[in-house]
């Protein structure tokens, strides 16, 4: 068994990707509960969690963290104390992706995977890409975006992938040298390319 990490653009086929993969393999898919552990540990909603990872300004909110201490922050605002620090957080993802990689069978989505299990022998890397027509076409039909919107919530999220992807990772996130294989799925079915990675991992075992 191996580990598979997706490194995804929004609105590319990456979650659909995973998921059968995962199918095909026997594997775990890990993505949203993975979410919800990091929040737990942090002791925020994940309301609170979903901002920082999407928003780069949410980097004022953590001032508030830097003047006053955890204890009078959870004092004041409860369980949820309201923002959530970068290298808490980094710690806490690394900790939490590396446990799932020494279970080995897990399809990881997204949330820097690929970053952190750089240097694991039986990790496959996969960067998933597609066109910004191909993207907005696929976010309209797949995920529920209006067309008139589909092009400024693709640019808001690329952005904000980006500034997510440096603040945990550094500059060079998205090196290719760091993965085994980059799929275009804007020129081909999900289906076309979920085999040409599964015989990517039959090359490799």
């Amino acid at each position: 068994m191996a580990v598979i990490a997706l490194y995804k653009n929004f609105a590319s086929g990456g979650r659909e990707i995973g998921r059968l993969l995962a199918r095909e393999l026997g594997y775990q898919y890990v993505d949203k509960a993975l979410f919800q552990k990091i929040a737990e540990g942090l002791h925020v909603s994940e309301g609170t969690l979903e901002s920082f990872e999407q928003s780069r300004e949410y980097r004022i909110s953590n001032l508030f963290a830097n003047l006053f201490s955890k204890r009078y922050i959870q004092r004041i605002v409860g369980y949820d104390k309201t923002v959530v620090e970068e290298n808490e957080y980094q710690d806490r993802l690394r900790s939490l992706i590396l446990g799932v990689a020494k279970e080995d069978g897990a399809v990881i989505i997204g949330r820097a995977a690929h970053y952190f299990l750089r240097d694991m022998k039986n990790c496959y890397r996969f960067r998933l890409i597609a066109p910004t027509e191909c993207r907005m076409k696929y976010a309209v039909e797949k995920l529920g975006v209006t067309p008139s919107q589909a092009q400024r919530v693709l640019e808001r999220r690329d952005r904000n992938h980006a500034w997510f992807h440096r603040s945990v990772c550094g500059e060079d996130y998205d090196s290719p040298l760091l993965f085994h294989l980059t799929v275009n799925t804007g020129m081909m079915s999900l289906e076309k390319a979920v085999g040409i990675m599964l015989s990517v991992l039959n090359q490799g075992s």
